[in-house]
């Protein structure tokens, strides 16, 4: 097993130690449970060998969301290490971007610009999946800034008081400058002016606040498709929806449930639309009927161990690549056994 990124080139502020969070017993077994039940309509042969390790983090490291650099390279944030990663597909490595000062964890990444991204960051308890109120921040991260080494790389957008738990960021195509945040503690999805630094609601639907008091989470992965359909997960109540919005993010009718699946977390849209959403250790293809079929993994498997993200590489060399990053099973280990967050590939062709 590989170590913590090998390649430091953090700012000058030193690096402390997150909180290791834990769930009590009682909901460890309650998750596990719900990883079991079966959600899924159609499923053929799994294929684990389509599925490689591409890096593996420390013990006690989850890596929660994904964004995909146009050289290839993966932006990984973690949620327990308040920490912004680089890892490069292709040559294994891994380097330390940011350490954020004064929060827990690092949530959902966007591109806004070319390769300069909005991160959010929240005191979250894993334990309670509730956030400590008003921590919720957004930052631009400046890939190029970064690579010249200069210290406004990272700079903050907007203390996001009223925002729960942000997790799923999407860029709007047709505002420059303008995302969308799924707040995932409060069931709303948010609209933020990263010019300006100003937010507010865009959205709220029914479907986005969940009715499960024990994963107490709503909206979560956003994705958008042919620029108006705004694609979601529900982790509590475990579907993928869907909400049709104009250019500027506003809903032009209700939510509707697309598919079921087991505790899905997040997704990405492959070339022909089909969307990948992973969750419950597992990787699913959710076909434009609603069928959901697992590619790979299952809710004892320990290949993608606690299955949080999903991205497609952006190079000819890996744009059938479906890269999952995972926490390593720091919510329901398997065996009981956690290990390091990471991040695989999995190599959809073998699938078509």
């Amino acid at each position: 097993m590989l170590d913590s990124p090998s390649q430091e080139r953090a700012p000058a502020a030193k690096t402390r130690r997150a909180r290791l969070l834990r769930l009590s017993d009682t909901m460890i077994a309650l998750l596990c449970v719900l990883a079991l039940l079966d959600g899924v309509l159609s499923i053929p042969l799994q294929n684990d060998d389509a599925v490689t390790t591409v890096w593996t983090f420390s013990n006690n490291t989850w890596i929660e969301n994904l964004a995909i650099r146009d050289s290839g390279d993966i932006l990984c944030s973690s949620l327990n290490r308040a920490a912004l990663y680089l890892v490069n597909p292709f040559e294994h490595t891994a380097t330390t971007v940011h350490q954020f000062d004064n929060t827990d964890g690092v949530l959902g990444i966007a591109e806004v610009w070319n390769d300069v991204f909005v991160v959010v960051t929240c005191d979250v308890d894993v334990a309670t999946s509730l956030a400590i109120a008003g921590s919720a921040k957004a930052w631009e991260v400046d890939m190029s800034a970064w690579e010249l080494e200069e210290a406004s790389a990272v700079t903050l957008i907007a203390n996001l008081t009223s925002v729960g738990i942000p997790d799923g960021v999407l860029t709007l195509p047709s505002v420059s400058g303008v995302v969308l945040i799924a707040d995932a503690g409060n069931g709303i999805i948010w609209r933020l002016d990263t010019c300006s630094g100003e937010y507010g609601i865009a959205i709220q639907d029914p479907l986005f606040r969940t009715t499960n008091t024990l994963v107490p989470l709503g909206v979560d992965g956003i994705h958008l498709l042919n620029n108006n359909e705004l694609y979601f997960t529900s982790i509590g109540d475990s579907f993928l929806g869907r909400v049709m919005i104009d250019e500027l993010g506003t809903a032009l009718d209700l939510a509707t449930v697309i598919a079921n699946m087991t505790l899905p977390d997040d997704f990405a849209f492959g070339a022909n639309g089909t969307a990948y959403l992973v969750g419950a250790n597992t990787p699913y293809q959710a076909l434009p009927g609603g069928e959901v079929i697992v590619l790979a993994g299952g809710a004892n498997d320990a290949v993608q161990e606690g299955a949080t993200s999903a991205a497609f590489g952006k190079t000819i060399e890996d744009r059938d690549m479906l890269y999952i990053s995972t926490n390593g099973g720091m919510l329901a280990p398997v065996s009981g056994r956690i290990v390091g967050g990471q991040i695989a590939a999995v190599n959809v062709r073998l699938f078509s």
